[in-house]
């Protein structure tokens, strides 16, 4: 706990609002895929699914959603490129 706090170095206001902007920044891109890709894109990042697991929940091959995860991804780094 004290020794906690006196490691603990407190973040500058910018550096809060910055992470703030690109974490927003984010969320819109991801809102802005396609549904599925949407959708593959969070079960395997965020959920912690493998491509294995989301292909069974879908109904469809593993190959068919590595593909749809690296287009969200491609599209989600194009959109960056632009900030």
């Amino acid at each position: 706990m004290l020794n906690d706090r006196a490691f603990y170095k407190a973040e500058r206001i910018e550096d809060i609002v910055s992470e703030s902007i690109e974490y927003e920044q984010l969320h819109r891109a991801v809102s802005e895929l396609p549904e599925v890709q949407r959708r593959r894109l969070k079960l395997y990042f965020f959920g912690e699914l493998t491509y294995e697991q989301i292909a069974k929940l879908e109904g469809c091959t593993k190959r068919a959603v590595k593909f749809s995860v690296d287009i969200a991804v491609e599209k989600l780094k194009k959109n960056f490129k632009i900030f």
